[in-house]
């Protein structure tokens, strides 16, 4: 499984299933890696993963993250070990906690996440699986915002995959959780050299991670504060989280969390206009064309 090559991490409900077909085949051939996608309250993501595969030829997909408060351990890692037997060396099982307030329209009781997870891999790695098997397990991550659930993510999985981090904190990480183990990061960007106009972007993106208390955390654990996350989000946190700028900028921020030892990296490219983060758009394919892998 090649992790070295830049990947891509998109929301697809607002999609066809056709139209989902036609973007991962597009992802492909312009040479991208890999591609992740969330789940939040619409499609399934094991049926997406399997459809998305089953139309690419060498894309690695990822789940980011599938969630583990909606369904028993047995059922995520004989879903995970379904799709990696079909499509060997193609899948990665990326997990999480997801986050109170997102739970609590589930009603869903959030408690103890650090205990439910360490749980929740020992159920999973003693579940029985009967079907036939790939030569190993689907590589398992975990989104590891805290240190705890680092320190859990190291000692039970492959490693962690991270969104809204500087390279800095992937330093840490990387010192933390030892040379061996995946850091998969996710890195928003926006294509957009007016910084004007690409911060107001990326507010309108950080607005809602803002009223996450995981975020928020882990927003002070790299060295933010109260007066970063006052009126949208500061310009040193804006630009500390989401790469924005011309080509050349957003690549350099791509190759720093790789020189500060990310295993991968993966690109959320979103609109310097609209609503970035509305499902009701598609995603934007001008700068996933522009900021392609180098052949």
């Amino acid at each position: 499984m090649d992790m070295t090559t830049v990947g891509t991490f998109a929301l697809t409900d607002s999609m066809s299933g056709n139209q989902i077909a036609a973007f991962v085949r597009k992802l492909e051939q312009l040479g991208y890696g890999s591609f992740w996608f969330p789940e939040a309250f619409g499609r399934d993501p094991f049926a997406l993963a399997a459809h998305i595969l089953s139309v690419t030829d060498r894309l690695v997909v990822g789940t980011g993250i599938a969630n583990v408060w909606k369904r028993e351990p047995v059922a995520m890692i004989g879903a995970a070990r379904t799709i990696a037997e079909l499509f060997p060396d193609r899948f990665i099982l990326g997990i999480g906690i997801s986050h109170a307030p997102m739970m609590a329209q589930l009603g869903i009781n959030y408690a103890k996440p650090v205990a439910y997870m360490r749980d929740y891999l020992a159920r999973m790695k003693a579940a029985p699986y009967t079907a036939p098997r790939a030569k190993t397990d689907p590589p398992i991550v975990i989104a590891a915002l805290m240190p705890k659930m680092l320190k859990l993510a190291a000692a039970e999985t492959n490693g962690t995959f991270p969104v809204y981090i500087t390279p800095e904190q992937t330093a840490r990480m990387r010192a933390a959780i030892g040379a061996d183990k995946w850091i998969c990061v996710q890195q928003v960007a926006i294509l957009e050299a007016d910084s004007g106009k690409a911060r107001r972007a990326a507010r309108k993106v950080l607005a809602f991670y803002l009223t996450l208390p995981n975020y928020v955390s882990s927003f002070r654990g790299q060295g933010f504060g109260d007066a970063d996350f006052a009126d949208g989000g500061s310009d040193r946190l804006i630009d500390g989280l989401v790469a924005w700028g011309d080509e050349k900028a957003i690549r350099s921020r791509v190759a720093a969390h790789y020189k500060a030892g990310a295993t991968h990296v993966s690109l959320t490219v979103v609109p310097s206009e609209g609503t970035p983060l509305d499902r009701t758009i598609a995603p934007d394919m001008r700068a996933f064309e522009a900021l392609a892998p180098r052949r």
